[in-house]
């Protein structure tokens, strides 16, 4: 295997193993990866909409749906309108702060404990080149899907 290729392989394997130490954290938690991605964008204690959290957590807005209505009918969030836009925030209630707090503090220990290891062994830029390369990624597969949803509109 060429350089890139190798180098390529080894990081999709990195985040593969990323994602599935989240998403069987998420399982002995008792919820699934999505949710727990909810709670713990809303764990900062900042209002956030259901676009901003489906744009930077990757879940589809169908997802986010089914998962406000269960927050809500569990009395965890609090849904109000945001002030000159369609979109409404979303807060947590002081029992969906300490649900989430539970989850989410654990997660935090983990990632403060590995992100001080590996800043020990690397320079802080390792996470700005990630970034790069994440948005890089995106911008790549999101052209091909353009160029092959503008081929069959073509057909």
């Amino acid at each position: 295997m060429d350089t890139y290729t190798e180098s390529l392989r080894r990081l999709m394997l990195a985040t593969s193993k990323i994602d599935g130490a989240y998403y069987f954290f998420a399982r002995r938690m008792g919820v699934n990866e999505n949710a727990m991605a909810f709670y713990y964008a809303l764990a900062d204690g900042k209002p956030h909409t259901q676009k901003a959290i489906c744009d930077e957590m990757l879940i589809p807005r169908t997802t986010i749906n089914s998962i406000v209505k269960a927050a809500l009918a569990q009395g965890y969030i609090t849904i109000s309108p945001r002030q000159n836009s369609k979109e409404k925030d979303i807060v947590l209630t002081a029992s969906g702060q300490i649900y989430a707090d539970a989850m989410v503090k654990q997660i935090y220990k983990a990632e403060e404990q590995a992100i001080q290891e590996t800043l020990r062994h690397f320079s802080p830029e390792f996470i700005t080149a990630i970034e790069y390369f994440s948005q890089r990624l995106c911008l790549e597969l999101q052209s091909i899907q353009n160029k092959e949803d503008h081929s069959h509109e073509q057909l």
